[in-house]
């Protein structure tokens, strides 16, 4: 369960520049408000909060930790299961968003590609920022049976407008596709913490979806 505090504080280190605080704390507040929105099963703030603290377990590998973080928190600022654009979306508002606040334009960019290589989630290894921002987002995959089980549940309820055996096919392709990659985790330490858990998620989800 996520931490408000914690939150804050996670997002407030994104900040150097503290002379517009006001609009840092009003952009916090609206992405608050727009991940708790009832109908975020999965992607809100408990997703945020794990991809955030994952991606501080790599503090030291960063390249450009401000647009990782940042990244983090736009990359499902607009979700909606009904679309296929939601990645496009969510980059051009956090272009918008972030420009008013000052970001340099290097980091927006930066930002921008990071959320739109969640789309299709292709790993780049010469990319340290983004296999570690693509790995954190992925970290879901690879916990706990009863965590798992869990954000299944929650990506169904997200879902629930798709009739129940269109589901089934669309959710198994989605699943098998990762499991027919090389690896799923490009860093070495989720690599060796979460892949074979992940992939014994994915084929037990994949079973109980015809059971």
């Amino acid at each position: 369960m996520f931490d408000i505090h914690e939150l804050n504080q996670k997002w407030q280190q994104c900040w150097i520049d503290r002379s517009l605080q006001s609009e840092i704390d009003l952009l916090f507040a609206r992405l608050v408000s727009e991940y708790t929105k009832p109908d975020r099963h999965y992607h809100n703030l408990n997703h945020i909060t794990q991809v955030l603290n994952t991606i501080d377990r790599f503090n030291l590998e960063l390249q450009d930790p401000v647009a990782v973080k940042l990244a983090a928190w736009f990359h499902d600022f607009v979700y909606d299961p009904q679309a296929s654009d939601n990645e496009s979306q969510s980059a051009k508002l956090a272009q918008t968003l972030l420009a008013k606040l000052n970001v340099s334009s290097l980091v927006i960019d930066r930002v921008q590609q990071l959320i739109l290589a969640t789309q299709g989630h292709q790993i780049d290894p010469d990319d340290a920022d983004r296999s570690i921002f693509l790995d954190a987002d992925l970290a879901i995959l690879g916990t706990d049976p009863v965590q798992y089980q869990n954000y299944a549940r929650s990506i169904r309820q997200e879902y629930s407008w798709v009739p129940d055996p269109e589901y089934k096919l669309g959710r198994t392709k989605v699943l098998t596709s990762f499991l027919q990659r090389d690896r799923l985790y490009c860093t070495e330490l989720l690599f060796a913490e979460l892949e074979s858990i992940a992939r014994l998620n994915l084929s037990e989800e994949i079973t109980k979806l015809f059971t």
